[in-house]
């Protein structure tokens, strides 16, 4: 539960018109995380690939929105057995999403549910999920049902939200799977940004994923993945933290690899 792991991630989605409109952007994101089964800290960097920035509907359409964007996080993740049947766990984050300063840059974030196995393969999962920013915060309903969840042979299934996810093993080496995730983050803009000064975006992802896992041995993993971007979206606070307008991105194909290695 405490051997520490290595992660190393990287992805692109290709480029995307922001809808209705002629200009475009493709992302690029790569994260180092290193954790354990009770926490972890993480460095994440997207790099944006903006095409006809006159034709955006934010920015001085000249300079490039944003280039780049950054994330530090911090988690721990308490769990605790009540008997055979009940599992309760909470994961709690502190992490800061800015593009320049990481002043006014901070957000928390709890997940919390409780599971009832109902019998060795099949289980439920009520809680709930919350980020909060002093801009905007977020809390939503967590619900899901989970088939063989933490087996190693065979089907796996968890259906619900914020995750749905459907592993099969080949061996105990190979996995194919495919699955849907949703998430959130607030971002600090710099204090001379061309989208809004000292302002803040608020991101929202739906992205659904078919790849593999490969364990080469019993320290060292690879996951490959085709992303699907299904839905992004944004709204864009200036820097008190009034709403000034809202766009989506439209849907894009991408890729994913990411090394894993274990002490």
């Amino acid at each position: 539960m405490i051997q520490p792991k290595v992660s190393l991630n990287s992805s692109y989605l290709s480029d995307a018109k922001v809808k209705g409109y002629e200009g475009s952007v493709g992302v690029t994101k790569n994260t180092i995380k290193v954790n354990n089964a009770i926490g972890g800290i993480s460095y994440t960097n997207w790099s944006f690939l903006w095409n006809n920035t006159a034709k955006l509907p934010f920015g001085n359409g000249v300079d490039k929105p944003i280039e780049h964007m950054h994330r530090l996080k911090a988690r721990i993740t308490l769990p605790y057995f009540i008997n055979d049947r009940w599992f309760l766990l909470t994961s709690l984050s502190l992490s800061s999403t800015f593009e320049h300063e990481m002043n006014d840059s901070y957000s928390g974030g709890i997940f919390s549910f409780a599971s009832y196995k109902i019998n060795e393969d099949h289980a439920v999962q009520i809680g709930a999920f919350a980020n909060y920013h002093h801009v905007s915060t977020l809390a939503l309903p967590a619900i899901s049902y989970s088939y063989r969840a933490r087996k190693r042979d065979g089907l796996q299934v968890i259906l619900g939200f914020p995750r749905a996810y459907i592993g099969y093993h080949i061996n105990d080496m190979l996995q194919f799977r495919s699955g849907m995730i949703f998430s959130q983050s607030l971002i600090k803009l710099a204090d001379e940004s061309v989208i809004e000064k000292s302002g803040y975006i608020e991101a929202k992802d739906y992205m659904a994923n078919v790849g593999f896992n490969y364990e080469l041995n019993s320290n060292f993993m690879i996951n490959t993945d085709i992303l699907y971007s299904l839905k992004r979206d944004f709204i864009i606070y200036n820097s008190a933290g009034i709403e000034q307008n809202s766009y989506s991105i439209e849907p894009s194909l991408g890729v994913s690899i990411q090394l894993k290695y274990l002490f």
